[in-house]
């Protein structure tokens, strides 16, 4: 299921930011490129969370100020 509330941003420890997509029948959360609109592409590069987290390490929350374009 897509995300179609807020532009969620996650960044891994090496700076790397991933936007939260959307979430798989099992609600685990998925994820694409920051600057990458998940509306816009294919879910086959959508990444899983677990996979992430085992290649790049955990996941941050990123805060904006509101009106600035996190991606």
């Amino acid at each position: 299921m897509p995300n179609t509330t807020a532009v969620e941003i996650f960044q891994t420890p090496e700076g790397k930011q991933w936007r939260l997509a959307g979430t798989d029948s099992y609600d685990d959360r998925l994820f694409v490129p920051a600057h990458l609109d998940p509306a816009k592409v294919s879910r086959l590069v959508w990444a899983s969370e677990d996979f992430l987290r085992s290649e790049l390490g955990e996941l941050t929350a990123v805060t904006t100020d509101l009106g600035q374009d996190a991606a």
